[in-house]
């Protein structure tokens, strides 16, 4: 996901990574869970145990080079597998099973939006204008 921003801004955020990848981990969660509930519609019933497989998981935080916080949901069975909700400054993750890539593209809008706003608030607290 893409989130538009002053430059400026995010390279304060990243002063502190900690903190602002920690203020992050509840609209991820949020999303990954909103997705693992659509998808539940779209498992298909032949699947066995498909469904009894589903999991959330998270957050993962990489304080490292490549800054991010990953929230992980989808299903332990072998016709399935995980899905990534984040924020990354890095490189992306392969591709998911096609109904939980569906079920997450539903809610894009609404993380990119979450992301945003979280993003201003967590600058605004950090860096109050004077």
């Amino acid at each position: 996901m893409k989130v538009e921003m002053d430059l400026r801004a995010l390279h304060r955020l990243r002063q502190q990574p900690q903190v602002v990848l920690r203020d992050l981990d509840h609209p991820l969660r949020d999303a990954a869970r909103r997705a693992l509930d659509i998808s539940l519609f779209l498992v298909p019933t032949e699947s066995g145990g498909l469904r009894n497989s589903a999991f959330l998981d998270g957050p993962l935080l990489n304080l490292g080079t490549q800054l991010s916080t990953t929230w992980t949901a989808g299903y332990m069975h072998p016709a399935a597998g995980p899905i990534h909700e984040g924020f990354h400054w890095g490189e992306q993750t392969q591709p998911p099973p096609h109904f939980l890539r569906t079920a997450f593209r539903g809610t894009r809008g609404r993380v990119r939006k979450a992301v945003a706003a979280q993003l201003a608030s967590t600058l605004a607290r950090l860096f109050p204008r004077k």
